[in-house]
């Protein structure tokens, strides 16, 4: 028999991730973790009472032009409509937060997006929020919070415990609410920047 710690057993601590492709560290760590589903801060009941719907997942209807308009409302970048599509139709999850005839704006149509997000995973250990956006007549309504703590809940209750965003300085604190921890273990987020070689072929 082999002694408790030993070679035949590998604690959450020791283990770092080469089996399963998950990075090692902190990272390993997170997503090897159990967590119980976040509760909502607030009900679907309190969004229909705005006269809106979390609709989840793809939507082959959807206006991909009132999509972009919706984007182009808080300052995204336009997207070719043709590549936000396949970046749609490869999204792990979405909500759309759609008004119905009888909600609360004057200037929002019934069918109209005023909320939206997506996230992207490996279905196993990871997964990354994007494009959180609400329209600017919906903001402070909760619809932001709503949408990330809906997406949350669905991929903890998949198992996927390694769950991120880029936060925009003004939304961190929005972020915090919802439990995220800014450079968590002390990891620090990084994206590619293209940057073309220095003259001469200096490092």
């Amino acid at each position: 028999e082999e002694e408790e710690g030993g070679e035949g057993e590998r604690t959450g601590e020791e283990y770092c991730g080469e089996e399963d492709g998950v990075s090692s560290g902190a990272d390993a760590a997170r997503a090897l973790r159990t967590l119980a589903p976040p509760t909502l801060s607030r009900p679907d009941a309190y969004f229909a009472g705005l006269g809106t719907d979390f609709l989840f997942g793809q939507r082959p209807d959807a206006d991909i032009d009132a999509l972009n308009a919706l984007f182009a409302t808080v300052g995204f970048p336009q997207r070719d409509p043709t590549r936000l599509r396949c970046a749609l139709a490869h999204s792990h999850h979405i909500v759309w937060v759609v008004a119905r005839e009888d909600n609360r704006s004057r200037t929002t149509r019934p069918g109209q997006c005023v909320g939206f997000a997506r996230a992207t995973s490996d279905t196993v250990f990871n997964a990354t929020i994007w494009d959180v956006v609400v329209s600017p007549t919906w903001q402070r309504c909760g619809i932001g919070r709503g949408m990330v703590e809906r997406l949350v809940q669905r991929l903890v209750l998949e198992g996927i415990a390694n769950v991120s965003l880029y936060a925009e300085p003004a939304f961190v604190g929005l972020y915090r609410d919802c439990g995220f921890q800014g450079d968590p273990g002390g990891t620090t987020g990084m994206a590619f920047r293209y940057q073309a070689p220095r003259q001469g072929g200096g490092r």
